[in-house]
């Protein structure tokens, strides 16, 4: 198979692969320095492996740990555990940032509904004015009902089945939450987040 087969395969660049090659996580067959790349099924698995790893936010040389254990150790056993170990601490990462953002989006929602307050206490305008002041509202309190949670809308249904977490509603409720506990997410963002690797 041939870097062009391959890329279009996956629907990726062919400089994608080139660089994967470059870092060391994919080794295809080549006669000569200057003879075109030959990948076999055990290329096309480490990168579909590759492609789904760096989706879920694994780092390059998390990737690279994970694929020399799969040559390391034949019955794949050591490479699970280690893609799991990965996996647990990706997954705690995502549930932080989920809730920052839910955050984030409760103080946006209650400066949203104090600047309409606002417009609404002034008055006056003509009846383009009244007509916005009626669509703001409407867009805040169909925000307010908008419901989150993990596989919204499949499989049992939203905070329900085994290991689901119950959903949150990201309206008033959490941006009273939002007032206090933003100058925490705001100290969070300007200290900076530890840069990852890849």
């Amino acid at each position: 198979m041939t870097i062009s087969e391959l890329a279009g395969e996956f629907g990726i660049a062919p400089s994608a692969i080139r660089y994967y090659e470059e870092v060391g996580l994919l080794s295809p067959h080549r006669d000569s320095p200057r003879s075109q790349r030959l990948y076999d099924e055990r290329d096309r698995a480490r990168l579909k492996l590759i492609l789904r790893g760096r989706r879920f936010g694994y780092s390059l040389s998390e990737l690279a740990d994970i694929l020399a254990l799969y040559d390391a150790d034949p019955t794949q056993e050591k490479q699970i555990v280690r893609t799991l170990e990965y996996g647990f601490r990706h997954i705690r990462e995502i549930d932080e940032r989920i809730e920052e953002l839910l955050e984030i989006r409760g103080e946006m929602l209650e400066f949203a509904r104090d600047f309409l307050a606002i417009l609404q206490r002034k008055g006056g305008g003509d009846g383009g004015r009244e007509a916005f002041l009626e669509a703001a509202g409407k867009v805040i309190a169909e925000l307010e009902e908008r419901e989150f949670g993990p596989v919204a809308g499949k499989r049992e249904g939203p905070g329900k089945g085994p290991g689901r977490r119950p959903v949150k509603k990201a309206g008033k409720k959490a941006g009273e939450k939002g007032a206090a506990r933003g100058a925490k997410v705001r100290d969070r963002g300007s200290a900076g987040r530890p840069s990852r690797e890849g």
